[in-house]
């Protein structure tokens, strides 16, 4: 329905929502919005007017009304106020910096949407987007130089070396720091309606010191327990509960080496809904692994998708961009995994020339249809294996990738995950490899579940037609060689990307 801007400018009071939105509700698509386009410059370069309240909302916020999306989660900023400390300028037409975020609430409240407030619990982007921790995104960063994980002169280390990013990052172990956090959030979430709030612990993936990040797991885990305590007593103030949402890498055990205990988060009571994975790479992720871990707490387990990862950033397929089937792919795929949501991270940024420069119509496209299963059947997909370079600076969040790997006489397995498209009747699959290096009369083969498949080479890739019946549903093995020996080629054959086109027209 359409939003009515002059009949909803105001901010909504706590406690006047109705309780609509339980902590377990169904949450088809969870939309995440990091909520730049409340600034000039930011809104400037995606190429939005926003003069006045509708236009704002219409930049973002209507095109998931009427849509899957059953949760908007509205990014606060980094922990300071004003967010980013002012590195960005608020769009004259806004009174106050609060004032963007109540109208999202009200607006999504008036939808039937839920909405969650999320605090990027250690960003780091000002790690690289500034020389100098007095043009860091939060003042406290240059006032106590002694709180954070690595001393300036580290910025001047290579961009493949983590600790590049340190210089910026806050210490969770000091003590002011965590105390920083909670009383911020306990005064964002008082401020605004929101229906839940998320601890985003994958912008960035560092809390502690490297290497010791295990021994601080008790400081993390009691400021979750804080935030739950506040939580509640805001809850009961405002007389509806209040849901808290963790956001945390790919797996437990990654979790834990990064110093966060989600086990015990859950067996505390302490989280409602966990979003689990940075987004990277989306197949390496073992979402079984979190359900054994929080359905017997009656947590839900929802997916996170980067879908900058599918565009020509990422990867550059032999002929068109495949975002949209990619998104299908990987949605078709944990809806068969049993997903209790999905959230999409990074949708709007489909508009960005960096990631391809989308029109608006083919960004929010697939908001209509990602969260029903049975609206993904029949359509184009490209499921694969994505390369490690994929994970690009959160690599220590995500999971390991079996790619690229360098190819010899010997059968090179990895592992392949298909959704119900495998074994659909109607679907055409093929199998390509995205190779490297090698020379003109090197011979390649495929072998897809003990079955030889023997691709043809095109520019840098090879394919191969499926026979029917032989990809299945869940994992497949997918070998894949070449006739040359590895320890004397002078230039090896490497491949660095398999894709899977499954197409029904």
């Amino acid at each position: 329905m359409p939003w009515d801007s002059e009949r909803n400018m105001g901010p909504r009071k706590l406690g006047k929502v109705e309780a609509m939105f339980e902590k377990n509700r169904k949450r088809r698509l969870i939309f995440n919005d990091d909520s730049d386009q409340q600034y000039v410059e930011s809104s400037e370069h995606y190429g939005y007017r926003v003069t006045d309240a509708q236009s704002f909302l219409n930049a973002r916020t209507t095109h998931t009304f009427d849509s899957h999306v059953d949760t908007y989660v509205w990014c606060v900023g980094n922990g300071c106020e004003p967010p980013w400390n002012s590195m960005d300028t608020l769009n004259p037409c806004f009174s106050s910096h609060a004032e963007p975020t109540d109208l999202v609430i009200a607006a999504c409240h008036e939808n039937g949407i839920e909405v969650w407030g999320s605090l990027r619990m250690n960003d780091v982007h000002d790690s690289f987007a500034v020389d100098d921790l007095k043009k860091a995104n939060d003042p406290l960063k240059a006032e106590h130089p002694e709180y954070l994980l690595a001393p300036e002169e580290s910025r001047h280390l290579p961009k493949w070396v983590s600790e590049r990013y340190l210089w910026t990052a806050f210490n969770f172990a000091v003590p002011e720091v965590r105390g920083h956090r909670l009383e911020y959030i306990q005064k964002n979430a008082s401020q605004h309606d929101f229906d839940g709030y998320e601890l985003d612990f994958t912008r960035f993936v560092w809390y502690f010191p490297l290497g010791r990040e295990r021994k601080y797991v008790p400081l993390m885990t009691d400021l979750v327990r804080k935030t739950r305590e506040r939580l509640n007593a805001i809850g009961t103030e405002r007389g509806r509960p209040y849901t808290l949402v963790a956001h945390v890498p790919d797996s437990p055990l990654t979790c834990l080496d990064l110093g966060l205990d989600v086990a015990t988060w859950l067996a505390d009571g302490l989280v409602d809904v966990l979003v689990v994975g940075m987004g990277y790479v989306v197949y390496t992720m073992d979402l079984g692994e979190w359900q054994a871990l929080a359905r017997p707490y009656g947590v839900p387990v929802c997916p996170s998708l980067n879908v900058a990862v599918f565009t020509q950033k990422y990867v550059k397929p032999p002929d068109k961009p495949m975002v949209h089937e990619s998104m299908r792919a990987i949605s078709a795929y944990w809806w068969q995994e049993g997903a209790d949501g999905i959230c999409l991270f990074n949708l709007f940024a489909l508009q960005d020339e960096y990631l391809g420069g989308f029109s608006e119509e083919y960004a929010f496209a697939p908001l209509p249809a990602l969260g029903d299963p049975a609206l993904l059947k029949g359509k184009d997909k490209v499921y694969g294996i994505q390369p490690a370079s994929d994970r690009s600076t959160v690599q220590q969040g995500s999971e390991g990738t079996p790619l690229p790997t360098a190819l010899d006489f010997r059968e090179h397995e990895l592992p392949l995950f298909m959704g119900p498209d495998a074994e659909d009747p109607e679907a055409r699959i093929s199998v390509r490899a995205s190779t490297r290096g090698g020379d003109d009369g090197t011979r390649v083969w495929f072998r897809l579940n003990h079955t030889l498949l023997e691709p043809e080479r095109g520019g840098g890739w090879w394919s191969a037609d499926v026979p029917r019946g032989v990809m299945r549903s869940g994992r497949n093995k997918l070998a894949i060689w070449c006739d040359a020996d590895l320890t004397e080629a002078e230039t090896p054959l490497i491949v660095q990307r398999v894709t899977v086109p499954v197409t029904y027209s």
